[in-house]
This record gives C-alpha cells, sequence and structure tokens, in this order.
C-alpha cells in the first residue's frame, strides 16, 4: 500500500528520557499518522467533487434541479472544509499532545463526506433506471476503496466514511420489493465487513512502519555519523568562538566608553572634594566633607574593579600586599555604611575580636570591596532588625592570623535554589529583585572571585523570611615590627604633604572641572602651568615654547590626545619632552596604545594626587630648599579665559 508524503520524522525532537520513551513513542506515532491522513487528503477532495459533479450532471434529467443541485452543493461543502481544516492543520507544527483533537476533527469531516454520498445514494438509487443505480453502486464502490487507502492513518475516520456512505444505499435496497435487492443489499454487509478488516489491518501495518521509522531514526541518531557529527561539532565551537568574541569585543566597548564617561565627572568630584578638606571648616562640616570623600573613593572602588571585570575572569587579577591595620579598615566600611542602616531604622552591629593583629599584610582595598558588597546587601535586604558584622580571629600561628568574617541579617532570606544561584554573574536570586531593589547581579560575583583570589570562599546560610548568614575567611601574614610601628604612628590618618617640584607644565584638558583641580593640585607644588582646551592647541602650544613635561588627556574635541602626542614628537625631532597621559581611559590596552603613540607615562581619572605627585617626581627636579613657589601662572591662557569643555 502506498501513501503520500509519509516520511518520517517530519521533526526530530531530542530523545525522551529512557522512563518515558514508549509513551513518547507512541504519541509521537499517532501524532505522525494524524499528519499522514492529513497531508493525504489533499487528494481525495478534488476526486471526490469531480465525480460528484459528473454524476450530478447525469441525474439532472431524472430528477428535480433543485434537489440534485442541494445534494452537489452538500458535496462540494463537505470537500471543501476538508481541504479547510489541512490548511489550517498544515500551516504551522502541531505539537503531539494535540493530536488527538485534530483526529476527532478529520473523523467529523470524513463523516460528514461520506453522510453526503450516503444521502446521494438514497436519493438517486431508488428511482433512477437499472443502468444508474449500477453507476450509483460503481461510483460508491470505487470512492470507498479510494478512501480506505487515505483515510487508513485514522481507523474512526475510515469507518465513519464507510458506513455512512454505504449504509443509506443497504437500507434503500432493503427498502425495495424488487428482485436481488435483499442479496445486493447483503453483499453491501460483506463489503463493509471486508472493508472494516482491511482498514484495521491495513493501519496496523502503516503504524508499525512509522514506529520502526521512528526507531530506525532513533538507532541513526544514537549512533550518528562520525564525520558529520564532528563536521556540526566544529561547526558549533567556530559559531560559539565568534559570538564570545562579538560579546567580549561588546563588553571591551561598552566597559571603554563607560570608563571614559564615569571617570571624568569623578576625577572632578573627588578632586573638589579633597581642595575643600584643606579649607577651614566646622567640624560639622569637615565631618560631612570626609564622609562624602570617602564615599567617593568607595566609588571610584567599586567602579574600578566592576571595569576590570573581565580581567578577574580571565585570571589576571593581582592583589596588593601592602601593610594595613584591618580593625580601622573594618570600621571605615561600617562608619560608612551606618547612615544608610539608621535611616530604615535598623540596628547596626560590629564585633571585633580583641586579638585582632595591629597590621597585616593584604590588600586593603579588595577587603572593603568584599565588605561593603556583603553589607550593602544585608542593609537593602533588610527592612527590619538588625545587620551585624563578626570578625574573628581563629587560627593562631606565628607568621599569619586566620580572620573569619561573618556578615547577617534579620531580612528576607532566601531558598536553596536561590542561594546556588546567587554567586553568578549578572544574576539576582529572583527576577524581580531587580525592580524592587535595583542592583546589576554582579556585586556578589566579584566579590567571590576576590575572596578566593585572596585564599578564601564565601558561603551562605539562609531561610526564606528568617535572614542569611555570610561568611568568609582570610590568612593573612603578619606585618614587621617596623611596619607596625609606622601604622600605630600614621593610624591611617596622616594627609598627604605635596612635595615641592620645580618646573613649567602645559595641561590639555577640556573639562573645566577636572582644570580646576589639577590647576590647584600643581600650584600646590610650586609649578607653573598653561592650560589648553583641545589637540590642535596642544600641539601648538608644545612645540612654541619650552615645557618640562606636558600631562596629555586622551579624549579631546578636534584632535584626540593620541595624534596630538604623535604630531608633537614628529615636530620635535627627536628633543625630549615628558608627555604623561592622563585619561579616563583605564584599561590595559589604552595604556599600551598611550605608550605606543609616544607618550612616556600613563595615570587615570579621577586623579589622585598622591599618585599625580610620585609620577612628577620622576619627570621633574625638585625645588630649590626655601625657595618661594611662584604666586600665579605664567599661562599665555589663563585659568579666567574662555575654556573649552567636554
Amino acid at each position: 500500500m502506498r501513501h503520500q508524503n509519509t516520511a518520517w520524522p517530519p521533526s526530530r525532537p531530542p530523545p525522551p528520557p529512557p522512563a518515558a520513551s514508549e509513551n513518547s513513542l507512541d504519541s509521537r506515532v499517532r501524532a505522525e499518522l494524524v499528519r499522514i491522513a492529513y497531508q493525504d487528503s489533499l487528494y481525495g477532495a478534488p476526486f471526490a467533487a469531480g465525480v460528484a459533479l459528473v454524476l450530478g450532471y447525469k441525474m439532472l434529467g431524472l430528477f428535480p434541479s433543485p434537489v440534485v443541485l442541494a445534494w452537489l452543493a452538500g458535496v462540494v461543502a463537505a470537500n471543501t472544509l476538508r481541504l479547510f481544516m489541512r490548511w489550517r492543520y498544515l500551516r504551522r507544527p502541531v505539537p503531539p499532545e494535540l493530536a488527538g483533537r485534530w483526529a476527532r476533527w478529520f473523523t467529523i469531516i470524513s463523516a460528514l463526506n461520506g453522510l453526503s454520498w450516503g444521502v446521494g445514494a438514497w436519493i438517486f438509487f431508488a428511482a433512477s433506471p437499472p443502468a444508474f443505480r449500477i453507476l450509483v453502486v460503481l461510483v460508491l464502490a470505487g470512492l470507498t476503496t479510494g478512501a480506505g487507502r487515505l483515510l487508513v492513518p485514522i481507523l474512526s475516520a475510515n469507518l465513519a466514511y464507510f458506513y455512512l456512505s454505504i449504509g443509506p444505499l443497504m437500507v434503500r435496497m432493503l427498502g425495495t420489493d424488487e428482485l436481488g435487492s435483499a442479496t445486493l443489499a447483503a453483499m453491501c454487509a460483506l463489503y463493509l465487513g471486508y472493508m472494516t478488516v482491511a482498514a484495521r489491518q491495513q493501519l496496523g501495518t502503516l503504524r508499525h512502519s512509522v514506529r520502526l521509522g521512528y526507531k530506525n531514526t532513533a538507532l541513526v541518531e544514537a549512533r550518528g555519523d562520525e564525520i558529520t557529527r564532528r563536521k556540526v561539532v566544529e561547526a558549533e565551537l567556530r559559531a560559539a568562538t565568534e559570538r564570545a568574541h562579538a560579546a567580549n569585543h561588546a563588553k571591551s566597548e561598552f566597559l571603554a566608553t563607560m570608563s571614559h564617561e564615569i571617570r571624568t565627572p569623578m576625577s572632578g568630584l573627588i578632586g573638589m572634594l579633597r581642595i575643600v578638606r584643606e579649607s577651614p571648616l566646622t567640624a560639622g562640616q569637615r565631618e560631612n566633607v570626609e564622609t562624602a570623600a570617602s564615599s567617593a573613593d568607595t566609588l571610584l572602588d567599586l567602579l574600578n574593579d566592576i571595569l576590570d571585570f573581565s580581567k578577574i575572569e580571565a585570571g589576571h587579577l593581582e592583589l596588593e600586599r601592602i601593610a594595613f591595620a584591618p580593625s580601622p579598615t573594618i570600621r571605615s566600611v561600617v562608619d560608612l555604611l551606618r547612615p544608610r542602616a539608621t535611616a530604615k531604622g535598623l540596628e547596626f552591629v560590629i564585633e571585633l575580636d580583641s586579638r585582632l593583629p595591629a597590621g597585616l599584610l593584604g590588600d586593603p582595598t579588595r577587603l572593603r570591596q568584599v565588605l561593603l558588597n556583603l553589607l550593602g546587601n544585608a542593609i537593602k535586604f533588610t527592612d527590619r532588625g538588625r545587620v551585624a558584622l563578626h570578625v574573628t580571629r581563629d587560627l593562631l600561628v606565628t607568621d599569619a592570623a586566620q580572620l573569619t568574617f561573618a556578615v547577617s541579617d534579620s531580612g528576607i532570606g532566601l531558598d536553596a535554589d536561590a542561594s546556588s544561584r546567587l554567586f553568578r554573574a549578572f544574576t539576582q536570586a529572583d527576577s524581580t529583585m531587580s525592580r524592587c531593589f535595583g542592583g546589576t547581579g554582579l556585586g556578589l560575583a566579584i566579590s567571590q572571585k576576590l575572596t578566593e583570589a585572596m585564599g578564601g570562599r564565601i558561603t551562605v546560610q539562609s531561610e526564606p523570611g528568617r535572614g542569611s548568614v555570610f561568611q568568609f575567611t582570610m590568612r593573612l601574614p603578619f606585618v614587621t615590627a617596623e611596619q607596625a610601628a609606622r601604622l600605630s604612628a600614621t593610624d591611617g590618618g596622616t594627609r598627604f604633604v605635596a612635595p615641592a617640584l620645580r618646573g613649567r607644565l602645559l595641561v590639555v584638558e577640556d573639562d573645566r572641572v577636572n582644570q580646576r583641580v589639577i590647576d590647584h593640585f600643581l600650584k600646590q607644588m610650586g609649578l607653573e602651568l598653561s592650560l589648553v582646551g583641545d589637540g590642535f592647541e596642544a600641539v601648538q602650544a608644545a612645540t612654541a615654547s619650552a615645557w618640562d613635561a606636558v600631562l596629555m588627556d586622551c579624549q579631546l574635541p578636534g584632535l584626540d590626545g593620541m595624534e596630538a602626542t604623535r604630531r608633537i614628537r614628529a615636530k620635535l625631532a627627536g628633543r625630549p619632552l615628558p608627555i604623561i597621559a592622563l585619561t579616563a581611559n583605564a584599561s590595559a590596552q589604552d595604556r599600551t596604545a598611550c605608550l605606543a603613540a609616544g607618550m612616556d607615562d600613563y595615570l587615570t581619572k579621577p586623579i589622585r594626587v598622591e599618585l599625580l605627585a610620585a609620577t612628577l617626581q620622576k619627570w621633574l627636579p625638585a625645588a630649590v630648599p626655601d625657595a618661594t613657589p611662584p604666586a600665579a601662572s605664567c599661562s599665555p591662557t589663563p585659568l579666567s579665559a574662555p575654556i573649552l569643555s567636554g
């Protein structure tokens, strides 16, 4: 037996789990039988409509036209409905679980088609001449035989078509008194019985064939052709690599842009706060300014770490190993966050082990960042109750101290599933948290990486509605006695004293606030300076006068700093002039690009006056002792003149 378009499977979903494989196979077989039935219905409908038109034409002379035309309309309508439902089925993939519904519709449509022919047989058989009766019988025999082949996939549709088309003819035969009518009715009954048995057998054969086809396909897919699979894997790897490169490039572009856009105003903010701190202030004003400055420094630290997240992922994170006092470092974090906890009415507790050493070797900036993130999250997700930080010294050895940090809260808590996702980058415990509480979902991922780099790991214990406890451990070496004495003497509060330097500087900077900050810092060091606001002015000024050094911003209007540096080097023709990059672009690639363009050193914004002074000390001589620094700039472009801002 031949069926149209019976290739299987029409789609190849992944193999189901072994426990459900047989049920899944039965479901797919049923769905494929329904697909075959709808697919093949295209061939029966036009043929049946054509036969109906021929038969109706022949019957027009024997029966009233309205009767014949009404019957023809019914046959055509039933076949049109069959084609319409076929179109509805095939216009989009049908899930296997909906196959039963479409099978029922197919049965109803087949029954309507069979009934239309049964009504025609009832009308035309009794009042027709013998020759036309034979024509009616032959037409029904041909139609049911052909339909038997096309309706095999759905047994209920097959039987409904047979019995509704032949049944009325049998009843009509039995209702006549003509000789042989009963015999013809019996033959029709035998024909229906034979077609029923044949339909069942054909369906069993087709179902077995479809099942074998699916099993064959599953077997081939399971074993696979090694060459094809290798090509697919290689293509997927290439595509994944290309996507990873594209994503990494997009991330780098984004970070570079955000670095510049955020660092430029941050530079002005931190610089102006430093200037205010050095002015006469009341005790209350100084406390407010110190808090603002500490917040700005913390924001800068967080910004630096977020922008360097790609470096952390790549395993290129470098930790400082400097002497620091753990207690003041920890207390500075708590003091920074205490106003936020107080504003929410929370009890904010800090408990430090009395055995904490006076000094340790490590990275206080990274430690501050981890504590800021954990305590900040605890305050964010706690509406009432308390937030506590407990720091204990666990291990007593001769050369190191093991510290355990525990941050506890009485906040919303987490379930086990949320806890397992907590340290993934750009992920929060719940998708609604970013809407309710804000945040990028990046802080805990960075904190985990930093903690691991420092030899520890963050763990979490939490229950929904009962708060959370985040804990991590660090083992840090002790400082030397000399370093401990220095830490004790400074207590972290010694102010920076600007060195006295000598020289004339050309400062290329387009941002007005940053110009004021740089002007203040350089004049504190006793330096003369001239300010210009774009790259073209920088090239002209650098080659028109003698300078001891140039501070060059990279992002400038008209001509960027790197191209300006190249032109200055070309015009100076080898004459030495230190050019120091002063830029908000802070990646390793930016540093390499600046040095390749001819710059001698590299500083990033926001400007830290300590680093600025240390860098200038490498390139400029110290001032003569007891020399009076100049009171004003000899700049041809004074600060009060119009300056380009960027």
